[in-house]
Protein backbone atom coordinates (compact mmCIF):
# COMPACT_ATOMS: atom_id res chain seq x y z
CA UNK A 1 0.00 0.00 0.00
CA UNK A 2 1.40 3.41 -0.77
CA UNK A 3 1.09 6.39 0.67
CA UNK A 4 0.48 9.99 -0.53
CA UNK A 5 1.48 13.21 1.11
CA UNK A 6 -2.28 14.30 -0.45
CA UNK A 7 -3.47 10.99 1.91
CA UNK A 8 -1.56 11.11 4.95
CA UNK A 9 -2.94 14.83 4.85
CA UNK A 10 -6.47 13.91 4.79
CA UNK A 11 -5.77 11.47 7.46
CA UNK A 12 -4.29 13.61 9.89
CA UNK A 13 -6.71 16.20 8.94
CA UNK A 14 -9.51 13.64 10.03
CA UNK A 15 -7.82 12.75 13.32
CA UNK A 16 -7.22 16.55 14.19
CA UNK A 17 -11.08 17.07 13.99
CA UNK A 18 -11.98 13.80 15.69
CA UNK A 19 -10.06 14.91 18.28
CA UNK A 20 -11.10 18.55 18.44
CA UNK A 21 -14.57 17.08 19.23
CA UNK A 22 -14.02 14.80 21.57
CA UNK A 23 -12.57 17.94 23.07
CA UNK A 24 -15.01 20.38 22.95
CA UNK A 25 -17.57 17.45 23.78
CA UNK A 26 -15.80 16.75 27.23
CA UNK A 27 -15.24 20.46 28.14
CA UNK A 28 -19.16 21.53 27.64
CA UNK A 29 -19.91 18.52 29.94
CA UNK A 30 -17.20 18.94 32.69
CA UNK A 31 -17.01 23.00 32.96
CA UNK A 32 -20.46 23.84 33.34
CA UNK A 33 -20.53 20.82 36.37
CA UNK A 34 -17.66 22.29 38.33
CA UNK A 35 -18.83 25.78 37.82
CA UNK A 36 -22.21 24.16 39.13
CA UNK A 37 -20.75 22.18 41.99
CA UNK A 38 -18.47 25.44 43.03
CA UNK A 39 -21.17 27.58 43.29
CA UNK A 40 -22.70 25.09 45.30
CA UNK A 41 -19.92 24.13 47.46
CA UNK A 42 -19.49 28.19 48.21
CA UNK A 43 -22.95 28.67 48.98
CA UNK A 44 -23.08 25.37 50.90
CA UNK A 45 -19.96 26.74 53.57
CA UNK A 46 -21.74 30.48 53.75
CA UNK A 47 -24.93 29.51 54.65
CA UNK A 48 -24.98 25.62 55.48
CA UNK A 49 -28.51 25.78 57.31
CA UNK A 50 -29.59 26.90 53.46
CA UNK A 51 -30.20 24.73 50.55
CA UNK A 52 -27.49 25.80 47.99
CA UNK A 53 -29.11 27.35 44.58
CA UNK A 54 -27.76 28.24 40.97
CA UNK A 55 -29.47 31.77 39.66
CA UNK A 56 -32.10 30.52 42.50
CA UNK A 57 -33.08 27.55 40.93
CA UNK A 58 -32.82 24.28 43.19
CA UNK A 59 -33.60 20.58 42.88
CA UNK A 60 -34.94 17.84 45.24
CA UNK A 61 -34.76 14.29 44.18
CA UNK A 62 -38.79 13.31 45.52
CA UNK A 63 -38.14 10.15 47.87
CA UNK A 64 -41.83 9.30 49.11
CA UNK A 65 -44.39 9.04 47.70
CA UNK A 66 -47.05 12.13 49.54
CA UNK A 67 -47.63 13.71 46.56
CA UNK A 68 -48.28 11.36 43.90
CA UNK A 69 -49.47 10.54 41.19
CA UNK A 70 -48.04 14.75 40.85
CA UNK A 71 -44.71 13.73 41.97
CA UNK A 72 -43.39 10.22 41.82
CA UNK A 73 -40.74 8.32 43.82
CA UNK A 74 -37.64 9.09 41.89
CA UNK A 75 -38.81 12.54 40.33
CA UNK A 76 -36.84 15.30 40.54
CA UNK A 77 -39.00 18.61 41.62
CA UNK A 78 -37.02 22.20 40.30
CA UNK A 79 -37.82 24.54 42.91
CA UNK A 80 -37.40 28.65 42.42
CA UNK A 81 -37.31 30.80 45.04
CA UNK A 82 -39.66 33.70 45.18
CA UNK A 83 -41.60 35.92 47.62
CA UNK A 84 -44.03 35.18 49.84
CA UNK A 85 -46.31 36.99 48.03
CA UNK A 86 -46.03 35.06 45.31
CA UNK A 87 -47.32 31.66 47.49
CA UNK A 88 -50.94 30.58 47.03
CA UNK A 89 -53.55 28.07 47.60
CA UNK A 90 -52.37 25.11 45.11
CA UNK A 91 -48.76 26.13 45.04
CA UNK A 92 -46.63 23.24 45.62
CA UNK A 93 -43.85 24.28 47.50
CA UNK A 94 -40.23 22.55 49.07
CA UNK A 95 -39.98 23.49 53.12
CA UNK A 96 -37.57 22.67 55.95
CA UNK A 97 -38.74 20.05 58.59
CA UNK A 98 -35.67 19.96 60.86
CA UNK A 99 -32.80 18.29 59.07
CA UNK A 100 -35.18 17.07 56.21
CA UNK A 101 -37.20 19.11 53.14
CA UNK A 102 -40.28 18.33 52.18
CA UNK A 103 -42.50 18.81 48.95
CA UNK A 104 -46.26 19.47 49.53
CA UNK A 105 -48.83 21.85 48.40
CA UNK A 106 -50.31 24.37 50.11
CA UNK A 107 -53.94 24.15 51.09
CA UNK A 108 -54.67 27.04 53.35
CA UNK A 109 -52.90 30.00 54.12
CA UNK A 110 -53.92 31.82 57.13
CA UNK A 111 -52.85 35.32 58.34
CA UNK A 112 -51.79 36.56 61.90
CA UNK A 113 -50.56 39.44 63.52
CA UNK A 114 -46.90 37.56 63.28
CA UNK A 115 -47.02 36.88 59.36
CA UNK A 116 -48.69 33.94 57.12
CA UNK A 117 -49.06 30.67 58.51
CA UNK A 118 -49.20 28.34 55.19
CA UNK A 119 -51.08 24.68 56.00
CA UNK A 120 -49.45 22.01 53.66
CA UNK A 121 -50.56 18.49 52.92
CA UNK A 122 -49.06 15.80 50.37
CA UNK A 123 -51.70 15.29 47.50
CA UNK A 124 -51.97 11.16 48.43
CA UNK A 125 -52.21 11.80 52.47
CA UNK A 126 -55.97 11.76 54.31
CA UNK A 127 -54.34 14.52 56.47
CA UNK A 128 -53.07 18.05 56.22
CA UNK A 129 -49.28 18.28 57.93
CA UNK A 130 -49.03 18.94 61.81
CA UNK A 131 -46.80 21.34 61.57
CA UNK A 132 -47.71 24.62 59.90
CA UNK A 133 -45.11 26.81 57.68
CA UNK A 134 -43.68 29.93 57.88
CA UNK A 135 -42.23 31.76 54.91
CA UNK A 136 -38.61 31.43 56.70
CA UNK A 137 -38.72 27.39 56.16
CA UNK A 138 -39.79 27.72 52.49
CA UNK A 139 -36.61 26.98 49.59
CA UNK A 140 -39.19 27.60 46.96
CA UNK A 141 -41.92 26.65 44.36
CA UNK A 142 -41.98 24.23 42.34
CA UNK A 143 -41.71 25.53 38.60
CA UNK A 144 -41.30 21.90 36.92
CA UNK A 145 -40.07 18.39 37.45
CA UNK A 146 -37.85 15.91 35.74
CA UNK A 147 -39.28 12.63 36.02
CA UNK A 148 -37.48 9.20 37.20
CA UNK A 149 -34.03 10.83 36.40
CA UNK A 150 -33.61 11.04 40.77
CA UNK A 151 -33.63 6.98 40.87
CA UNK A 152 -30.35 7.11 39.81
CA UNK A 153 -29.12 9.58 42.27
CA UNK A 154 -30.98 8.08 44.68
CA UNK A 155 -28.63 4.81 43.79
CA UNK A 156 -25.54 7.15 43.57
CA UNK A 157 -23.87 9.71 45.76
CA UNK A 158 -21.02 11.95 45.64
CA UNK A 159 -17.96 9.80 45.66
CA UNK A 160 -19.27 7.77 42.96
CA UNK A 161 -20.29 10.80 40.67
CA UNK A 162 -16.53 11.48 41.26
CA UNK A 163 -15.39 8.44 40.24
CA UNK A 164 -17.43 8.45 36.98
CA UNK A 165 -16.17 11.89 35.83
CA UNK A 166 -12.89 10.72 36.32
CA UNK A 167 -13.81 7.93 34.41
CA UNK A 168 -14.87 9.60 31.63
CA UNK A 169 -11.80 11.99 31.71
CA UNK A 170 -9.93 8.56 31.55
CA UNK A 171 -11.39 7.79 28.84
CA UNK A 172 -10.71 10.32 26.81
CA UNK A 173 -7.68 10.82 27.15
CA UNK A 174 -7.13 7.10 26.37
CA UNK A 175 -8.64 7.55 23.25
CA UNK A 176 -6.28 10.63 22.77
CA UNK A 177 -3.31 8.54 23.20
CA UNK A 178 -4.92 5.39 21.32
CA UNK A 179 -4.64 7.60 18.24
CA UNK A 180 -1.53 9.18 19.01
CA UNK A 181 -0.20 5.77 18.95
CA UNK A 182 -1.83 4.88 15.50
CA UNK A 183 -0.37 7.90 13.84
CA UNK A 184 2.82 7.26 15.43
CA UNK A 185 2.89 3.24 14.27
CA UNK A 186 1.68 4.59 10.59
CA UNK A 187 4.38 7.34 10.24
CA UNK A 188 6.96 4.58 10.96
CA UNK A 189 5.45 1.98 8.53
CA UNK A 190 5.23 5.07 5.81
CA UNK A 191 8.78 5.60 6.44
CA UNK A 192 9.88 1.68 5.67
CA UNK A 193 7.67 2.16 2.53
CA UNK A 194 9.40 4.91 1.16
CA UNK A 195 12.91 3.28 2.30
CA UNK A 196 11.79 0.06 0.18
CA UNK A 197 10.69 2.55 -2.84
CA UNK A 198 14.07 4.10 -2.92
CA UNK A 199 15.98 1.34 -2.75
CA UNK A 200 14.41 0.03 -5.92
Amino acid sequence: MQYTDEAIEKRKHKVQIAKKTVSIIVYLIIIPLLIYNISLMIQAVANPNKTPSFFGIKTYTIISGSMEPELEIGDIVIIKETEESNLQVGDIISFRQGQSVVTHRIIEINQTNEGNKFITQGDSNNVKDSEEVIFNMIEGKQIGKIPFIGKISLMLDGKIIILVIAFLIYIYYAHVSKVNGVKSRRRVKRLKYEENDKGE
